[in-house]
């Protein structure tokens, strides 16, 4: 069973104990002021080995995405991520034979087997990866499945490398963008300087909810305006989740 991390700690921001790496803290949006730079701080969690290696080369099984971050050159800014996330500063880095071992407060530990699922649960804390607990269901694959599969993974490997490239040069809406969004809504309650308190995922979700109840009350003043022939109908703000 993948593990579920409690909504009502997301929504309220509170501290989360993860089963085998120990309690983290949300980041509030206003670390990214002075310690860090946000997409640094996220960059690393972000890295998945199938986005730059094909599955079918040799180099796929012997690579993880632990070792990927060491080689885009990206350890340090982990280990920073990893000290505001543990608020700690004892956060160590000890070599192995074939990647690191990456030790927090001396209790817990991640390394080149447990890395990914680590970092899933980092992205979900920061609304950006599937809070979802499934059981992992085991499906025999024909041939020409596993064929299809390959090749639609291929396919969404390079589709993802050629979007990032394509908005390398694009001006990136920010965090403090949702911000400025979430402050100037109509009926905010959020001002310049309690914003700063929201994390990450608050942040997000306040940016989805203010955006929605926004699209559904444009929605409802065409259609009840008589100005306009609208038939089709939308689900209210609440319950489109």
């Amino acid at each position: 069973m993948a593990e579920l991390i409690p909504h009502e700690k997301l929504l309220f921001g509170l501290p989360i104990e993860l089963k085998d790496f120990g309690i983290i803290y949300p980041p509030k949006i206003s670390l990214f002021l002075n310690e860090l730079e946000y997409g640094r701080f996220k960059r690393a969690f972000s890295v998945r080995k199938e986005l730059y290696i094909d599955e079918d080369s040799e180099d796929y099984d012997k690579l993880s995405d632990l070792e990927l971050v060491i080689w885009f050159d990206m350890l340090d800014d982990l280990i920073t991520s990893l000290k505001i996330l543990y608020k700690s500063d004892d956060i160590k880095v000890e070599k192995t034979e074939s990647s690191v071992r990456i030790s927090i407060n001396g209790k817990h530990h991640i390394d080149r087997e447990n890395y990914t699922k680590f970092a899933d649960l980092i992205l979900i804390t920061l609304h950006e990866g599937n809070n979802i607990a499934e059981e992992e269901v085991k499906k025999e694959l024909t041939e020409i499945e596993l064929k299809m599969q390959k090749r639609r993974k291929a396919f969404e490997r390079k589709k993802a490398l050629k979007e990032a490239q394509e908005k390398k040069e694009e001006e990136p809406i920010t965090i403090f963008d949702l911000a400025n969004y979430v402050i100037h809504s109509n009926g905010s309650v959020f001002n310049y300087e309690n914003v700063l308190n929201l994390t990450v995922y608050q942040l997000i979700n306040t940016f989805n909810l203010y955006r929605q109840k926004e699209g559904y009350s444009t929605f409802m003043d065409y259609k009840t305006s008589g100005n306009f022939q609208i038939e089709e109908d939308m689900q209210h703000w609440f319950f489109n989740k």
